[in-house]
C-alpha cells in the first residue's frame, strides 16, 4: 500500500489556505497550522483563532485486483472568543473547503465524506471554544 499521508496534508493545507471562505471567516489570510507553535514554556504562542490540521490514519482497502485506502483526517478550530459563534463559523468554512474531491498529488480520490462532526466543545479552561470534524477520503494510487 502506498502511503498518502504526507500528500493528503499538503491537499489539505492547500485546500484551506485557498479558501475564500476561510478567508472570510478569519477576515484575512487564515492561520493554519499541522504543529500548533508553543513559546519556551510549552503554551500555545499562536495567535486566536486558528486551525490545525490534526491526527490522521490510513487504512487499507486493498484487494487482490485494486490497491487503495482510506485516510481519515481530524481538523481542530480553535478560538477565545466569548461563546462558540466564532469557532463554528471557521468550522463551517473549514468543512465546505474539505467536504470535496481534493487535489492528491500521487493519488485519485475515490470518494470523500465527513466521518465525524463538526463537534462544539469548551475546553478545560472555560476560555477556548474548540470545534472538530473528521474527515475521510478513500484514495487509490494514481497510474504512472
Amino acid at each position: 500500500m502506498k502511503d498518502p499521508s504526507l500528500p493528503v496534508q499538503s491537499a489539505v493545507y492547500a485546500a484551506l489556505m485557498n479558501s475564500v471562505d476561510l478567508a472570510t471567516a478569519f477576515g484575512g489570510p487564515p492561520r493554519v497550522f499541522d504543529r500548533v507553535p508553543l513559546d519556551t514554556a510549552g503554551r500555545v504562542s499562536a495567535r486566536f483563532p486558528y486551525v490545525h490540521i490534526g491526527e490522521d490514519q490510513v487504512t487499507s482497502e486493498a484487494n487482490a485486483c485494486f490497491d487503495a485506502s482510506s485516510i481519515f483526517v481530524t481538523v481542530h478550530v480553535w478560538s477565545r472568543e466569548v461563546g462558540k459563534v466564532e469557532a463554528k463559523t471557521i468550522m463551517a468554512a473549514v468543512c465546505l473547503a474539505l467536504d470535496v474531491k481534493l487535489d492528491v498529488a500521487g493519488f485519485g480520490v475515490i470518494g470523500h465524506d465527513v466521518e465525524t462532526g463538526p463537534q462544539h466543545l469548551t475546553d478545560a479552561d472555560g476560555l477556548t471554544s474548540h470545534s472538530v470534524v473528521t474527515f475521510r477520503y478513500r484514495l487509490a494510487p494514481a497510474a504512472p
